[in-house]
């Protein structure tokens, strides 16, 4: 076996975050005992960096449908930061390394890479190459010892340019059904259950819904994908490390979306739209809370103002969650129902994102955007009056835009402006400009698509005119990066997965954030060599050409007859489809103001309460609202009746901004807040030692509750540090103003003697330290002005800056 863990352990200080990304052990995964006894392994792999995909619930969800499966054991790999890729190079590491169990590929069965967006294909190559595996899928064909490599995430239905022969994957799952995706995992286990060769496996593999395997695409029989009318929710998910996403998780409302706007490939890719019940996400956010020890909620939908019951929802998660995140909606919707503004700013949501697309109506229509002009306005003025602190607005660049379109849009800034100047509004006005993606499976797929030179063009005159308007501007995508995403999109030749391969190849890029100039240039250099220009990769093609395209064999459910008879009416700058308008007479069971004083009377009800608990060497090195969070999630579970009445991590003794990670075990001080009935349950339930034998018990290796502490009583801690670093008490001591005199024990050792001034200042008030072998101890009892890992940086002689992380420091209570 290939385990790295030695490799971590000694490496871990020298890592991006001191290797937080690569800690592995989060909450609600899997123990590594459990690697031996699940036959079964797969890796689940982002194609990008744990802070940036780490909150994402695709991957998280995939690993709890695994987990729950028995005898499969999941684990999760991502794209190395640029430091780190670096360290793993030098030492020879591969990247498909699992974070929680810290194997390497050839410990897994199955590989499934989640692809979100197009740009991370370009990082498979170097994945499998530095990883030891082929790229070539003939050189892995009939290797056992290879894991099978599939693709699958809301980007893998336009992966296009890795299908065909020799593919640098075995197979694409599209569609994302969950139900498909636990059949696919139960597939593969009974496959190698029953010893089947991995050719065969796969070929089982084939007869689940949404399953292709890559060099078969475009030969076999359309397989349609079932709709299932259950949407799996991401109840015992992953409690991420990354500071933005703590406490906060997913719950999932919808799936697709009611509209047909022409240019979304997400919404056409995951048709038809599919609502959950309200109560049944009452019941089920419940048990999130509890499970992941949430302060907040993220209430995802591609436009969340166009759930059904969108307002008894949050009626109901308000008294619940301290926070409710709510993001992308319609500008129509607003128009329509005013009191949304409301229940909006009253759980504290002043920053509102919409989507525009074009900046006329005869681009809009041919967007089958379905707004007009009226509502636009409408929209505005509710949110001006509303004085929102922020207005994203998202803007489309289709390459089709004139003179007349630009004289709409002038005006219509105007316009803008003139709202929010009449209702004296500060609100910070953005606009967010993107090209136009002709992507597969959407009405616009078989359109020109615009030259790189001709979206450059109208974004510049679009953000002259939103500068001339004083508005803000941003490009969402660079247009090198649009012109290799485009091409990616709509790759039918073969040609540009091998010139995507050779570039990546050649010029050793991995996307992180944006496409390097040398890989772009190299990119259309190897296209060219393959005998594609620009010219025909960017070209439209008819109903019948388009019927010959690889992804047209691929049966999404949707009609292709019906994208084309849509995309000829949107080409002649008309709309068609009219969505459901049952959300349009949809009206609140309460009024804004009563919600509004509902969150109210909920903020005011709380209580924090400070525990005395001892913190397990799983929380070094996180920062400490994170072990709070675990503290929290253990009261709830052995209580569920409290799981509603849990309000937020406050602070930590050691820690009182939540700001850096926190490398002090053993002793600390919690304060949680709670409502008020459940501060008063709390502290009868604190004098039951069954109670805090079950929460003990959950909390495992993470630490121990041990009671409820006054918070006004001043508080001392003995701090033991062990190091194998020279002592350097000046380093520290003198750098704080604290005077001393050395003295030695007679016992062995020595100690400082504080002057009665230095003692004043409520740092320490004593300190010893002394040798045994090769480690030395230092004992220092701390005031509560004293910060351990200030000390330990400034009171030790480390040869590298960051080997202070591998000091070992304990509290103990004094």
């Amino acid at each position: 076996m290939k385990n790295y863990s030695s490799w971590y352990e000694s490496n871990y200080h020298r890592m991006t975050e001191y290797g937080l990304w690569l800690k592995g052990n989060e909450i609600n995964t899997l123990p590594k005992t459990e690697f031996g006894k699940r036959p079964f392994k797969v890796l689940f792999t982002r194609l990008s960096t744990y802070n940036d995909v780490s909150a994402s619930f695709t991957h998280l969800l995939l690993y709890q449908i695994a987990a729950s499966i028995p005898g499969v054991f999941p684990d999760l790999s991502y794209l190395p930061p640029e430091n780190d890729a670096k360290i793993f190079r030098g030492d020879n590491i591969p990247w498909l390394l699992g974070t929680g169990t810290k194997n390497g590929p050839d410990e897994f069965n199955l590989i499934g890479f989640s692809n979100s967006i197009i740009q991370e294909l370009i990082n498979i190559p170097a994945f499998l190459r530095n990883s030891g595996i082929p790229i070539r899928g003939s050189e892995r064909a009939d290797r056992e010892d290879i894991p099978m490599i599939i693709l699958g995430g809301a980007n893998a239905l336009y992966s296009s340019a890795l299908w065909g022969s020799d593919s640098l994957v075995d197979g694409v799952f599209v569609g994302g059904n969950t139900r498909n995706a636990r059949i696919l995992i139960e597939v593969c286990r009974d496959g190698y259950k029953n010893e089947k060769k991995k050719k065969e496996i796969l070929e089982d593999m084939e007869r689940v819904p949404g399953f292709y395997l890559t060099d078969r695409i475009g030969q076999k029989s359309k397989t349609r994908q079932k709709t299932d009318k259950n949407i799996e929710i991401l109840e015992h998910g992953i409690m991420p490390y990354g500071a933005e996403s703590m406490g906060e998780s997913y719950l999932q409302i919808s799936e697709g979306c009611r509209a047909m706007c022409g240019f979304c490939a997400e919404s056409w890719g995951r048709k038809p739209y599919k609502e959950l019940d309200v109560d049944l996400l009452i019941e089920k956010a419940l048990k999130m809370k509890a499970e992941m020890g949430l302060e907040g909620i993220n209430i995802f939908s591609f436009n969340f103002n166009m759930y059904s019951e969108i307002y008894k929802l949050l009626w109901d998660l308000a008294p619940v969650f301290k926070n409710i995140g709510l993001k992308s909606q319609r500008f129509d919707t607003l128009a329509e129902e005013p009191d949304m503004v409301d229940y909006q700013l009253a759980v504290g949501k002043n920053t509102f994102s919409c989507g525009l697309e074009g900046i006329s109506e005869r681009i809009r229509k041919y967007l089958n955007k379905k707004l007009d002009t009226e509502s636009l306005y409408k929209s505005l003025d509710i949110i001006f009056k509303a004085k929102a602190r922020e207005l994203k607005v998202f803007l489309i660049s289709t390459g089709l835009e004139t003179e007349e379109d630009f004289s709409e849009f002038e005006d219509l800034l105007r316009r803008i402006r003139e709202i929010k100047d009449y209702n004296c509004a500060a609100t910070r006005v953005i606009f967010s400009v993107t090209p136009l993606v002709r992507f597969p499976w959407t009405p616009l797929e078989y359109g020109d698509a615009s030259s790189e030179s001709t979206h450059e063009r109208i974004i510049k005159w679009m953000k002259q005119y939103i500068g001339i308007a004083r508005f803000e501007s941003r490009s969402a995508m660079e247009e090198k990066e649009y012109l290799v995403s485009q091409i990616l999109a709509r790759s039918a030749d073969n040609g540009v997965g091998k010139a995507l391969v050779s570039a990546a190849e050649k010029t050793s890029f991995i996307y992180y954030k944006k496409i390097g100039i040398e890989f772009f240039n190299s990119f259309m250099d190897q296209l060219s060599i393959n005998g594609l220009s620009e010219e025909q990769l960017l070209s439209g093609y008819t109903y019948e050409e388009g019927e010959g395209k690889t992804w047209a064999r691929i049966d999404t459910g949707i009609k292709r007859k019906f994208l084309w008879d849509m995309c000829e009416k949107n080409s002649d700058f008309l709309e068609d489809i009219d969505e459901p308008n049952e959300i349009i007479n949809r009206r609140a069971e309460y009024s804004g103001k009563e919600f509004r004083d509902l969150v109210n009377n909920t903020k005011n009800d709380e209580c924090a309460l400070d525990f005395a608990v001892s913190v397990g060497e799983p929380g070094i090195g996180l920062r400490r609202k994170y072990v709070g969070l675990v503290f929290a999630r253990a009261i709830m579970k052995a209580d569920k009746s409290l799981a509603p009445h849990f309000k937020s991590y406050v602070k930590s003794h050691w820690d009182t901004n939540n700001q850096e990670p926190v490398w002090i075990t053993g002793e600390d001080i919690l304060t949680l807040s709670w409502t008020n009935k459940a501060a008063q349950i709390l502290k009868e339930k604190i004098r039951q030692t069954q109670f805090i034998n079950e929460v003990n018990k959950i909390l495992g290796e993470w630490g121990k509750l041990n009671g409820l502490r006054d918070a006004a009583i001043e508080k001392e801690f003995r701090i033991r540090v062990k190091s194998q670093t020279e002592f350097n008490a000046d380093g520290y001591f003198k750098a704080k103003g604290l005077k001393y005199a050395l003295r030695k024990k007679t016992e062995g050792g020595y100690y400082l003697e504080f002057t009665k001034d230095a003692l004043r200042k409520k740092i320490v008030s004593k300190c010893v330290f002394y040798k045994e072998g090769e480690n030395i101890f230092v004992e220092v009892m701390s005031c509560h002005k004293f910060n351990p890992e200030e000390f330990v940086r400034s009171a030790f002689n480390f040869r590298n800056k960051n080997d202070w992380v591998r000091v070992k420091m304990v509290a103990i209570e004094a």
